[in-house]
């Protein structure tokens, strides 16, 4: 008579809360006690508590940028740019030449208020000293004269014509804004590098 085959004993298991190892009853059973079970279930639920209020977070924000108005947009995404320019240009004035101010502007060739649709244009933003930016209305002969010779006639001809109108969207906003910083970021280590 054949003998009937005894079911393979179960295969000790780790505990999911604590790292006794145990005789599993099923195969569904993960910890190794009632209080292993009791404790295993608050620390997720703990989880879940905390993962709930990181999305009721997230909500909120997305809520909040979403009624800021565009102008918010425009203008952190001036910060980044004008960053980036006078990252790119150093401490020298493309009016005036100082090498010596206190203080550097990205000062637009044809301003933003006559050209929005420049503001974001590295042809027409250039590391300006305040004076000559703030004092002197943006000193835009010299700055023109220093302009041609930097990024030659064509382009600056190309600049003063451009009178097409753009209106920037937030999307278009957030996408300008990373690169210029994402540039910032390499330029700084690339300086740093050398």
């Amino acid at each position: 008579m054949a003998q009937a085959k005894q079911p393979k004993p179960p295969k000790p298991k780790k505990c999911k809360f604590c790292p006794e190892k145990f005789i599993p009853r099923n195969s569904l059973q993960t910890v190794c006690s009632p209080k292993c079970a009791i404790q295993l279930a608050n620390q997720l639920s703990e989880r879940k508590q905390k993962r709930q209020e990181k999305e009721q977070r997230a909500a909120w924000n997305k809520r909040k940028a979403d009624v800021k108005p565009l102008s918010h947009w425009i203008n952190m995404t001036q910060r980044a740019f004008n960053d980036y320019i006078r990252a790119r240009d150093g401490d020298i004035c493309i009016s005036c030449g100082s090498t010596t101010a206190v203080i550097y502007h990205a000062g637009h060739f044809r301003t933003t208020a006559a050209a929005s649709q420049l503001r974001f244009d590295e042809d027409n933003v250039h590391s300006q000293c305040s004076a000559c930016n703030v004092h002197h209305s943006g000193a835009i002969g010299p700055y023109r004269i220093n302009l041609i010779a930097k990024i030659g006639l064509q382009r600056v001809l190309a600049l003063e014509s451009n009178n097409t109108p753009h209106r920037y969207t937030r999307e278009e906003l957030d996408g300008i804004r990373a690169r210029y910083r994402s540039l910032l970021r390499a330029f700084v280590k690339q300086r740093e590098a050398a």
